[in-house]
């Protein structure tokens, strides 16, 4: 993962003990009224209003910041030739903004800074909404642990399978653990408190020696699995990896215990009046001609990048 950061911009004001200290500028996706996408670092841009209370959600001129991250796929991608993230996500929440007449932006972070869990460890909220780096992240499901720390918005987008992959040539009967060393993507909402509720054999959510977590899009679990690390790995089962001849998928539960419905807008419980707007916006956006364009890129704009079809990503589709 590409982490890009600005330079700590420290400006000391010394007028009778008055301080201004802009602080640590990530690099921004900008996604203004007039709906640009470009990437930019302003040291004018703190990320708060002009009325100097950044945390007042009703003013005006408030600035909403977005968490995206990067799966590689037509969801969300760095474009390597302009450093910019696009896909589905970015073109809904684009307009979205535009719908509802926000001032917003996106900031590029790792995932775990939305969501951190750890093998051996209850999953928690992340550093970064947590400690309001930004007022939401895009494109997280709602699980029974995540919904004990943060709100959510309808679903942007529909559910994906979920399955059990295994190395190609290798064997693994389910629902049978016992030996088996389990990967996980660190921060997903397939974790192993979600495999614990299908009642599996041989198989301890608490041990370390069994479970493993691995950070960033889902990669990191692939390669540890290629490279016999693990011998089953618990991922989303998307149409990149079914079509991995290096794996298998060895078996696809029948109800998904892990989601309740499809990816949308985790924030901080107290964000009340962007829950409001963002669900009012996006039931006005997917009655558009706007919304069917928004799909119809996904394969043409968004078309080089792997991923799923249009209707098995769209809501209405």
């Amino acid at each position: 993962m590409d982490e890009r950061w600005s330079k700590i911009v420290l400006v000391i004001v010394g007028f009778t003990s008055v301080f201004s200290v802009v602080a640590l500028i990530l690099a921004f996706v900008g996604i203004a009224r007039n709906g640009t996408n470009t990437y930019y670092v302003t040291a004018g841009d703190t990320g708060g209003s002009s009325s100097g209370n950044p945390s007042s959600d009703q003013a005006e001129d408030k600035i909403w910041m977005f968490h995206v991250g990067h799966l590689g796929s037509n969801i969300l991608y760095i474009d390597e030739s302009t450093g910019i993230v696009r896909g589905y996500e970015v073109d809904v929440t684009n307009a979205v903004c535009q719908v509802a007449n926000k001032n917003c932006r996106l900031v590029w972070d790792i995932y775990e800074n939305c969501w951190d869990s750890k093998a051996g460890d209850r999953p928690r909220g992340g550093g970064g909404l947590m400690g309001r780096w930004y007022d939401a992240c895009v494109g997280w499901y709602s699980t029974l642990d995540r919904a004990r720390t943060f709100a959510f918005t309808k679903p942007i987008e529909k559910s994906y399978p979920i399955g059990f992959f295994i190395k190609t040539g290798t064997n693994f009967t389910w629902p049978n653990f016992e030996e088996l060393k389990v990967g996980f993507g660190d921060g997903f909402w397939i974790d192993e408190h979600c495999l614990a509720r299908y009642n599996p054999t041989g198989f301890n959510q608490d041990d370390t020696e069994q479970v493993f977590h691995f950070g960033g899009n889902g990669e990191a679990v692939i390669n540890a699995l290629i490279n016999d690390e693990i011998q089953v790995a618990f991922l989303p089962a998307v149409e990149a990896l079914r079509n991995d001849s290096r794996l298998v998928l060895a078996h696809t539960p029948s109800e998904d215990k892990c989601a309740n419905g499809g990816p949308a807008v985790m924030m901080r419980k107290d964000k009340v009046e962007l829950i409001s707007w963002w669900n009012a916006a996006f039931e006005q956006l997917i009655a558009t001609s706007e919304y069917t364009e928004i799909c119809e890129n996904v394969k043409e704009r968004h078309g080089d990048q792997p991923g799923e079809d249009p209707e098995d990503i769209c809501v209405l589709y």
